[in-house]
C-alpha cells in the first residue's frame, strides 16, 4: 500500500509572468492495483485542476486583463523545504526552487529568507539530495492554494 503523498505544483501563466503553487495531496493506493493508482493520481490531479480554475476565475482574471496560457513550471512529490509551505493557502508566499538532475517539471521546492538558507536546509534533507538539486535556485512570488482550503465554486 502507498502512502498518501503531497505533492507540489507551480504554474506560470504568460504573459504577465502570475505564479500559482497548489499543494494537493494523492491519497494512499495499493501498489498491486494500477486501477487504484491510477485513480488516486486522477484525484489529485482533480483536485490541481479544481484549485487552478477557481484562482483563475477569482483572482487572476479580475486583476489581470490579459489573455493568458499557463504552463506546469515545477512539481515535487517530497517534503519540501521551510515550513511556509505546511500550512493553510490563500496567501503570497516567495518560495526557491531548483531544478534536479530529473529535469523538468521535477524541482526541489521550499521557503527560506535566502537562497544560502534554502540550500542549507536542502543539505540537511537526505530525500531532497537524492533528488540532485542543481544551483542556482530561483525565488518565486506566488498565490499558494491547497485542497485542505478547498474553496468552493463561489469567491472567498
Amino acid at each position: 500500500m502507498s502512502a498518501p503523498i503531497k505533492i507540489f505544483r507551480l504554474f506560470s501563466y504568460q504573459p504577465c509572468g502570475h505564479e500559482l503553487l497548489v499543494r494537493v495531496v494523492r491519497p494512499a493506493a495499493s501498489n498491486a492495483d494500477q486501477g487504484a493508482l491510477d485513480a488516486a493520481h486522477d484525484v489529485a490531479d482533480s483536485a490541481t485542476e479544481h484549485l487552478r480554475a477557481w484562482w483563475e476565475q477569482w483572482h487572476l482574471q479580475p486583476e489581470c486583463p490579459h489573455q493568458h496560457t499557463s504552463s506546469l513550471a515545477a512539481e515535487m512529490q517530497e517534503e519540501p523545504v521551510g515550513e511556509d509551505l505546511f500550512g493553510s493557502g490563500r496567501r503570497h508566499l516567495a518560495v526557491w526552487a531548483a531544478r534536479t538532475k530529473y529535469g523538468a517539471p521535477w524541482m526541489v521546492l521550499g521557503t527560506a529568507t535566502t537562497e544560502a538558507e534554502f540550500w542549507q536546509q536542502v543539505q540537511d534533507d537526505h530525500a531532497l539530495l537524492n533528488l540532485g538539486p542543481l544551483a542556482p535556485a530561483e525565488l518565486h512570488h506566488v498565490d499558494f492554494l491547497t485542497d485542505e482550503d478547498a474553496p468552493s465554486s463561489r469567491q472567498s
